[in-house]
Order: structure tokens, then sequence, then C-alpha cells
């Protein structure tokens, strides 16, 4: 895990750096303080091997409480803005987490509740179940916030990654466009990966 710092997404210990947080806080809504709780693992640290499912099949990371368990493809250094795509989504999955608390009762009840959460919507929507699953319509925010922030500013991640005080000018200057994006996301569409 040490490839991370380079990355400028994690630290060795797994915590999202401050810039990553405060760029994940933005593009998700999601409360800067869980973020801070957070650790990213490779998913061989859980004793479910989650996720089972292919990271080729738009899988490839699971939030088990505070933590976010990935497939090892995303700790690649080539594979770092691809990861920081999957984070903005994981992290979406926060707020689901923590009324069930980050503990390890916690984090099993969560899991049962997600279980029960996914098969309710595979009996509402068949095959799409996953992708049309509420929990998953609100993590997705993230992600599209995201890229759409990024197409629009033309900013690449290495430079608005570099410290806390560029990437907080950054958000600054795009706070509108931020607002606006929240305010237009359109949901994740069936045709989309």
């Amino acid at each position: 895990m040490a490839n991370f710092a380079a990355m400028r997404l994690l630290g060795t210990d797994g915590r999202l750096t401050h810039p990553a947080r405060m760029l994940l806080s933005a593009a998700s809504g999601v409360d800067a303080s869980l973020l801070e709780q957070v650790r990213v693992y490779p998913k061989e640290r859980n004793w479910l091997r989650f996720p089972w499912y292919p990271a080729a099949q738009g899988g490839g990371a699971f939030v088990m409480g505070g933590r976010i368990y990935a497939h090892r493809k995303f700790f690649a250094e080539q594979e770092h803005a691809t990861f920081l795509f999957l984070l903005a989504h994981e992290v979406g999955h926060l707020p689901h987490a923590e009324p069930f608390g980050f503990h390890s009762m916690g984090r099993a009840r969560f899991v049962l509740w997600a279980a029960g959460h996914y098969l309710r919507s595979a009996l509402r929507h068949g095959r799409h179940a996953h992708r049309l699953a509420r929990i998953e319509q609100e993590a997705e925010r993230g992600r599209w916030v995201l890229a759409q922030l990024l197409r629009r500013t033309q900013e690449p991640l290495s430079a608005i990654l570099s410290n806390e005080e560029r990437m907080r000018s950054w958000l600054q200057r795009h706070e509108a466009l931020l607002r606006e994006l929240h305010r237009s996301y359109p949901g994740w569409p069936l045709d989309q990966r």
C-alpha cells in the first residue's frame, strides 16, 4: 500500500489523504467526518473476501462499516484515476452504514441489511437489481458529480490532489458548479456501466 502516498489518495494506513477527502466529500455530498473515519483495504483483508463479483463487470469494492474493501487491481499505480472514481461511489455508502455503527457487530448488521436491500431490489427490478437499488442510485451521485466536475473544469487530477490548499482553493472556485451538478444528478442509468 506504500504506492498510495505517491498517488495522493491514501496514506500507508489506508486513510484517505486530506485533499482526497475534501474532493470526495464535495463530489459525493458525504460529510467529511465520515470520510475521516474510513479505511481502504484490499479485499483480501476481509473475512468474506467481498466483493465477489469481478472488477471488469463494474464491481470492485464493497463498504463494510467504516471500511472499503477494493479489488487488488485498483491498488496499481496506473489505476489511481479509476480508483478515485470508484471511491467517489463507495463513500456514498458510508451514510448507509453509519446508523449500524462501525464496530464489528455494526458491520455485520450492515452487511445483513444491505443483503436484504438487494434482495428486495431483485424482487422488484429483476436483472437490474443492483443498478436500480436505492442505495446504489444514491451512491452513484459521487462518481457522476466528480466526472462532470473534472470534465467541465479540465483540471488534471495530479494538480488538484497535490496539497490541501490547492484543493481548497479549487473547490471554492467551483462551488457554484458543484451545487449545480448535485441538483442535476440524473440517477444511474441502465445503459451505462
